[in-house]
């Protein structure tokens, strides 16, 4: 374990790094690490920083060394989040740096998890896709469990994830809503370091699904999760409605699911720190492209999009893509068969046809161009998203479509 603490310096950095000479933010961190027994290293000046910069798997910069930070110049890097006991000071730092920021110590649990992710090097090595639609009706969370169907097709390790609270159920509409395994319900108690959960959700078609709780929540914790001892961290407030899962869970099982699977399909829902960006998911039509503009313009961190086209939604791609700034990688279209296949428990992409054709081109472009994820706007720590805690900032311009 290796600190500035006693006037040593930074060495090994295989220890995430935190940028602070805040005593009381240090002691947080460290705490926060200890409890789950993991060691940080602290850089407080610029020599630090910059000897520590891109060889720390994880860099927190306080918001008392956030000025330093941004006026050294250091190259691009991913894993880099503002933190800060404030929340207008983090606020203030993680637009202009573009980095998430994590308030402490109401979001401890995020600080954990993040912590134990950067000491298992290699580990978080899934891809995620997260879908958002831009209204309802689009069929979100038929084309999230379509893709994720027609991956494993494909020979890959997916989980098919629900995240909107009120979705009614991935389960129900792969037919599995009477398979044995665990929902958000069962894993809401879970904490830093969850293990493997393969065997535990049901599966269909080689999917894991991870779908809302039609029950109220289980008191006892899942056996997987390990959650450290208390020192000093807060316990989140229950979640408002009973399916949905608080966002100390949330990391913590997607990181798990990261782990353990190559492909992670995420249906809506906030996504914490640390994960992909959405794809956004529009309708061809003005009311589903202005929904799209308000939702970007709010702070939605994305670069692409999926259009939805059938009957009333004829919007040529080209002005759809134009109006919202963002690329469409390719178009979902609407088949008159499939509610009656979801109905019956039939999932999209179970047979050959038009639907699994239109997935598999949308696969392609979605997995197989990671590029995709870098070709929005980047700040100086290179990052697309601006996100605060789970709420993403600040608005970016728009033209086309709504526009004058």
């Amino acid at each position: 374990m290796i600190r500035r603490a006693g006037g040593r310096h930074v060495r090994d950095m295989s220890e995430p790094l935190i940028i602070s000479q805040d005593t009381a933010l240090l002691s947080q961190v460290q705490s926060s690490a200890a409890a789950a027994g993991l060691s940080v290293a602290v850089g407080g000046d610029a020599a630090e920083v910059r000897r520590a910069w891109i060889a720390a798997p994880l860099v927190l910069v306080g918001v008392d060394r956030a000025g330093l930070v941004a006026g050294l110049g250091l190259p691009e890097r991913e894993g880099v989040h503002i933190i800060g006991t404030d929340a207008d000071a983090v606020l203030a730092w993680s637009v202009p740096l573009d980095a998430p920021g994590l308030v402490l110590p109401r979001q401890a649990g995020f600080l954990a998890s993040l912590l134990d992710e950067a000491h298992r090097p290699g580990s978080s090595s899934g891809q995620v896709l997260r879908l958002c639609g831009s209204s309802g009706g689009l069929g979100t969370s038929t084309l999230a469990l379509g893709l994720a169907v027609r991956a494993a097709r494909r020979g890959l390790r997916v989980a098919a994830v629900e995240m909107d609270p009120v979705g009614g159920g991935l389960d129900v509409m792969a037919g599995a809503e009477r398979e044995p395994g665990w929902r958000w319900g069962d894993l809401g108690a879970a904490r830093g370091h969850v293990d493997d959960l393969t065997g535990h959700l049901p599966s269909v078609l080689g999917v894991d699904i991870l779908a809302a709780s039609r029950v109220a929540p289980q008191a006892a914790a899942a056996p997987v999760a390990v959650r450290p001892p208390d020192a000093g961290l807060l316990d989140p407030e229950p979640p408002g409605d009973e399916s949905a899962a608080p966002p100390e869970a949330t990391a913590a099982v997607l990181a798990s699911l990261r782990r353990s699977h190559d492909l992670v399909l995420i249906d809506q829902g906030r996504v914490p720190p640390g994960h992909d960006e959405a794809v956004l998911v529009v309708g061809a039509e003005v009311r589903s492209v202005l929904a799209a503009q308000v939702a970007l313009g709010r702070g939605l961190a994305t670069t692409r999009a999926i259009m939805r086209t059938g009957p009333g939604r004829r919007l040529p791609a080209d002005l759809v893509a134009e109006s919202l700034g963002v690329r469409v990688v390719g178009v979902f279209p609407q088949d008159g068969r499939l509610p009656g296949a979801l109905e019956a428990g039939d999932p999209p992409g179970r047979a050959r046809g038009r639907t699994s054709s239109s997935l598999d081109r949308l696969l392609d472009r979605l997995v197989g161009d990671p590029d995709g994820r870098g070709r929005g706007r980047t700040g100086p720590l290179g990052r697309t998203a601006r996100w605060f805690g789970q709420l993403p900032l600040g608005p970016s311009p728009r033209r086309g479509l709504g526009r004058p």
